[in-house]
Parts: C-alpha cells; structure tokens; sequence
C-alpha cells in the first residue's frame, strides 16, 4: 500500500510540474497567435467551441508550443495512455495505419511497437512538429512515410489503411463531423478508426474549453455515428494522481462498415 501511495504521489508531482510549464509555454503561445489573430482579416467558419479550434491558429500555436512538446508530453499523454488507445486496433497481418495529426510521432511510436503493422503514415500540417516526427522516427524510417497535409482533405484513395488514428489533434478541428468522416473514407471496409483528446467535463473545470475543444463522451460518441461507423464506444482514459485526472482523455473506437449503410 505503501508504495501505491508513493506512486501516485510520483505520478502527482510529474503531472502537476508538467501541466504547470505546459500552462506556461501555452500562455506565451496563445499571446502569439492573438498577436497574429489581431491582424486577420478574417477567418475559416468553425462548428465548435474553442479559442484554437482554427487551422491556422493551431498552425501558430505550434510554432511556440513544439519547442517544449517533446519535453513536457509524455508526462501527460504516457506510455500506458497510449498503448490502451493502440491496441483497439484489431489484431492483423500487415496492417497499414494512418496517423492523423501525427505531431512529433509520438502516437506513431506507439503503433510502430505493434508487430502486426508493416507501415504507418504521420501527417500534420505543421512543418516544425513534421520535422521532429523525421528525426525521431529515424530508427523506424523503413515502415513510416511522414507526410504534410489537411486532416479534412486527406491525400489518400478511399479504403486506404487498416485503421486510422488521431490521438492530440481533434482539439484544434474546426468540424469534427467532417473530418471524422474523412477518416473513415480512407479506413477500409471493417477497418478501425480511433480518435482521441481532452475530455469535456474535466478541462471544463479550469475553463480549459474556452481554448481547446473539448469533446464528451457521448459527443464523440455522436460524431462517430455521424459517419456511419458502427460498433462505437468511448472510452476515459489519463494519469492516475491526487487530483483525479484518471478520465481527463476521451477517445472513442468505431468499425467502417463492410458493407456500405
């Protein structure tokens, strides 16, 4: 028991010193793109709420904030986080998975460790994060393809990839039912598409919601309906600490049909 609490009591200084410079580096970027906001004449129409729901406000964003990522994001998306949100991806042969909203391929690494998937495509709209992804995908550069593009407008045929996965990114989607809908035209018939981000009901505590958006459950939920995926369940995931942060990352799981609805 004693080494529970000494556990967790680890797991609560990491987080809190993580969320704190993460609050900080966040700051000076959003100081950034309202600098750029300022001098927009005007701006893509957006569906949800959040300050940085917005292409091209996340784009600035993340010319501030990728500095610090890699540092200060595996203490609040972990290793266990991730792999609970990789391995609902069926077991298969070969498989062949598409990263949306890949960052620095943190999500990628993590589908790499799969043994049943021979390739997965990293794209991002965001050079500086794309460039990172390259270098530290490296040592895996024989089964990745990185690669720039729009999560609404993806430069894939239709039924493409095994699964899909988007892990970090539906924060900054200006109409989620749309790109979901994009991911599942290129997931295969039977195939997996997975989406994930800040939960509603936690980050609405800090008023978190005003700057990102920030699905429920059943919103995703919803979403996933919308695109005629089938067999869909949300799920409530994050780092176990003092102050309750067990249920701070939704991610919901759907199938593609077989055969069309």
């Amino acid at each position: 028991m004693t080494q529970k609490i000494a556990e967790e009591f680890s797991a609560s200084c990491l987080f809190f010193f993580a969320s704190l410079l993460t609050g900080l580096v966040s700051v000076m970027a959003l100081s950034f793109v309202w600098a750029k906001q300022r001098a927009e004449k005007q701006l893509e129409p957006q569906k949800t709420a959040g300050f940085l729901a917005n292409e091209q406000r996340a784009l600035n964003f993340y010319k501030i904030f990728s500095f610090a990522y890699d540092i200060l994001n595996p203490y609040l998306y972990t290793d266990a986080m991730r792999s609970e949100i990789v391995n609902q991806i069926e077991n298969g042969a070969n498989q062949r998975v598409l990263d949306v909203g890949c960052g620095t391929g943190y999500t990628t690494s993590g589908v790499l460790k799969r043994k049943d998937v021979s390739e997965v495509v990293g794209l991002d709209m965001n050079p500086v994060q794309l460039k990172r992804a390259v270098k530290n995908l490296h040592s895996e550069k024989g089964r990745t393809l990185i690669s720039r593009g729009d999560a609404d407008n993806l430069p894939f045929i239709d039924s493409s990839f095994d699964a899909v996965i988007s892990v970090g990114a539906v924060e900054y989607f200006q109409d989620p039912e749309k790109t979901v809908k994009e991911l599942t035209r290129v997931a295969r018939p039977g195939g997996t598409v997975i989406v994930g981000g800040p939960e509603s009901r936690w980050f609405s505590k800090f008023a978190l919601n005003r700057v990102f958006y920030t699905p429920s459950p059943e919103e995703m939920e919803s979403i996933f309906g919308k695109a005629d995926l089938v067999r869909v369940k949300s799920h409530l995931t994050g780092v176990k600490t003092f102050f309750g942060t067990n249920k701070y990352v939704v991610f919901a799981v759907g199938k593609k049909p077989e055969s069309p609805r």
